[in-house]
């Protein structure tokens, strides 16, 4: 995490002129000597610092007829307004030019990009939610369905549809199938997934943020077809266990499952306590 001192220096200050900007406002009106000991900045250095603060209009300078010389900060407050009024702005302007840039630039027919790290993969879901139009399609854990609550609500209450299935969610909202719990679930949890599309035309799919894995983003047809219908196959699957008998039907399903992918999927405690041992998947 960073510390307040490398926070204030995105500000636009370099480390001694933080150190400086510091001093003062703790400090108060007050001379060089005094800056220098309270921030630990060289005194061969705290005069050129405190030159450029006031160049800067972040700190004001008197100067008595004796020659001596006093600094007072720029109180916090108009500090802080100028700065957001100057990120405001530098942010509109990079992202103007940064959009007609993309705009300017060639598309290919598709696309594949990584995206690594949990921040970078929650921001990038949280920005594909709140351009959806119609429709946002998701299959996800609880840890990261969490921290993607607020923007889906606020889209379904925009009046965009909600749909998908989630694991190990109480409660999940209005449009979201919650996945039966079963051994294959319970167990074999270890490489966690979710999917997420929206109006059918981008996808962000791959390890659960919270794994720290990679995922993937497209906007190729292919993929967000076949990741549309693997999730309603996963929501079918569930409602037909659960129009019968999921315990009855699961002693079926899994055992089917791991002699189809032809490795062992399922562990030993499922077969434990359980009649017909594992021929059933013979």
């Amino acid at each position: 995490m960073s510390t307040f001192l490398e926070q204030l220096q995105l500000f636009g200050f370099n480390q001694y002129e933080a150190k400086a900007y510091m001093a003062l406002v703790s400090l108060g009106t007050s001379n060089a000597y005094q800056i220098s000991k309270e921030s630990g900045i060289p005194r061969a250095r705290v005069y050129d610092t405190l030159d450029t603060l006031v160049n800067r209009g972040i700190a004001m300078l008197e100067e008595a007829e004796d020659g001596t010389k006093s600094y007072t900060p720029l109180p916090v407050d108009v500090f802080l307004e100028q700065a957001k009024q100057s990120f405001e702005e530098s942010w509109n302007k990079v992202a103007d030019e940064l959009r007609t840039m993309e705009k300017r630039e060639p598309k290919s027919d598709v696309s594949l990009t990584t995206v690594r790290g949990e921040d970078n993969v929650l921001s990038f879901c949280r920005i594909m939610i709140r351009r959806a139009k119609e429709q946002v399609l998701l299959s996800m854990w609880e840890p990261m369905y969490d921290k993607l609550k607020n923007e889906l609500s606020a889209k379904e209450k925009a009046g965009c549809s909600i749909k998908g299935i989630v694991f190990d969610v109480e409660n999940p909202m209005a449009g979201l199938y919650k996945h039966r719990t079963n051994e294959y679930i319970n167990k074999l949890t270890e490489e966690r997934w979710f999917v997420l599309s929206v109006d059918g035309k981008e996808l962000l799919y791959g390890h659960s943020a919270e794994r720290k894995g990679n995922a993937y983003y497209t906007d190729d047809p292919v993929h967000i077809f076949l990741m549309a219908d693997y999730i309603w196959h996963d929501i079918l699957v569930n409602r037909l266990v659960e129009a019968g008998s999921q315990e009855q039907l699961d002693q079926w399903i899994l055992p089917e499952m791991e002699q189809f992918f032809g490795r062992k999927m399922l562990p030993e405690s499922y077969w434990t306590n359980r009649s017909g041992g594992k021929g059933c998947s013979d």
